[in-house]
């Protein structure tokens, strides 16, 4: 079943970053496919009866990987032109930028299975967090995120309730203590660009600590 879930969300054609959006430039390659699976897995790879994934993936490992359904062309452009790489003090003997890197993704090695310490120990210092989704990402999905504010142990201080914009509902959002879980309706991975008046109030909400 979690192969299927993650053939529907990686493999079929859907926009991971946002379900309801066109899948700019189309879908994944069943390379990238792999390529994808192995790095997301790398760290139970050993568990043969869990994921069954290509071998020899390491072998195709290329420096740069553009993710499936994301135009990123005018950013790749501009951080490559030689007057910009001058300006940010980038070698010339240094590759193209790349948006995201298949090199890395294989050397990367996780350390901490999750990060629930860390939160817990910022909050107890009082500081303030606010851990939102767009609620149509598959690849960062809402629920996942849920889950995790709510495995913090921490006394909810609010109900599961809407939030609005422009009149309009936003989002829910549920507050527990210093820290709020927050979803932004209709938006996918990238909130600010894909809904900047929410997100504006979102962010303008939890700098001054007002109201959603």
């Amino acid at each position: 079943m979690v192969n299927v879930a993650f053939g529907i969300v990686y493999g079929s054609g859907l926009n991971e970053y946002g379900l309801y959006l066109d899948c700019e430039g189309g879908g994944r390659s069943l390379t990238s496919y792999d390529r994808t699976m192995s790095q997301l897995f790398k760290n139970i790879r050993k568990r043969p009866q869990t994921h069954k994934f290509s071998d020899g993936v390491s072998s195709i490992m290329s420096l740069g990987e553009v993710p499936p359904c994301i135009n990123s062309t005018a950013q790749m452009n501009w951080l490559n032109r030689g007057d910009v790489r001058k300006a940010l003090h980038i070698p010339d003997i240094l590759p193209p930028w790349d948006l995201c890197s298949d090199e890395v993704g294989e050397q990367y090695t996780t350390l901490y299975p999750t990060v629930k310490d860390v939160y817990v120990k910022l909050l107890s210092l009082g500081l303030r967090a606010l851990v939102y989704n767009g609620d149509t990402d598959m690849a960062c999905n809402f629920l996942g995120d849920q889950w995790f504010v709510e495995d913090l142990g921490l006394k909810a201080t609010t109900e599961y309730k809407m939030w609005h914009h422009d009149n309009q509902v936003a989002g829910f959002y549920q507050q527990y203590g210093n820290i709020t879980f927050l979803t932004v309706k209709g938006a996918g991975h990238m909130v600010p660009q894909w809904a900047p008046g929410p997100a504006f109030h979102m962010f303008q909400s939890f700098i001054t600590n007002g109201s959603y």
